[in-house]
């Protein structure tokens, strides 16, 4: 039984098979894969790279689909080949970090805080207050109106983890999200994260090759050779 109380888990994936086409021969990424994450639950998934990590995150946000296997969500089967299932599940369920803070470049800070609510048609003066409330406690009311480019890369990547929490998804899905960052920086938006995972109760999955950002999680996953396989972290070096 998970956080909430339910046996069922918020989300699930399960024989999930990836190949990709090219020219010299079929590349299979992702074999027989099975995959649950419990609400409120943050899970690390390490692993060498081209492993294949970043396709499973973009198969569990919709930006992909599996060849073979399925999804689910609390039970409830997801097609991400239909378009309107994926866009509603990356707009509602599911926010993203990227290793690029993926800002627009001529909106300001506090715009690109509110596009996922935008998107929605869901700007209102609360979400208008959150968004202010985010840059806040970031430490970055003063940037409200900067561009991206006058802005630190960290701060950028700031702005970009608190934009994936605005539409309180169930979901955050961060990809080396601060892999182009050093260490010192990297380490306080880790902080960041995990504080917002914690006060926003949102699940997470996070790639990464930072083995002190791993330790975090919850649970730790290994890609290899196509498959999960659980981490102990102890054994972590």
């Amino acid at each position: 039984m998970n956080k909430s109380g339910s046996s069922v888990p918020l989300l699930s994936a399960s024989n999930i098979r990836k190949v990709f086409t090219r020219k010299q021969g079929p590349l299979t990424v992702l074999e027989n894969v099975d995959f649950s994450l419990d609400e409120g639950e943050a899970i690390a998934i390490i692993g060498t790279s081209g492993s294949g990590k970043s396709t499973l995150l973009n198969i569990l946000g919709s930006l992909d689909w599996p060849t073979d296997g399925q999804l689910h969500h609390k039970g409830d089967f997801l097609n991400f080949r239909n378009k309107a299932v994926a866009d509603r599940w990356r707009s509602k369920k599911v926010g993203f970090v990227f290793q690029n803070h993926m800002l627009l470049p001529d909106f300001t800070a506090l715009d690109n805080l509110l596009l996922p609510v935008r998107r929605l048609g869901d700007v209102t003066s609360e979400t208008h207050q959150r968004a202010l409330g985010f840059l806040k406690n970031m430490g970055l009311a003063d940037r409200a109106n900067h561009l991206p480019g006058e802005m630190s890369g960290g701060e950028q990547q700031r702005i970009a983890v608190a934009r994936a929490f605005m539409n309180r998804p169930a979901i955050v899905l961060a990809d080396e999200p601060f892999g182009n960052l050093d260490q010192e920086i990297g380490g306080h938006l880790g902080e960041m994260l995990f504080g917002l995972r914690d006060t926003e109760g949102t699940s997470l999955v996070i790639v990464t090759h930072d083995l002190h950002l791993a330790r975090r999680a919850d649970r730790i996953l290994e890609l290899v050779e196509g498959r999960l396989k659980p981490v102990i972290k102890d054994d972590l070096v």
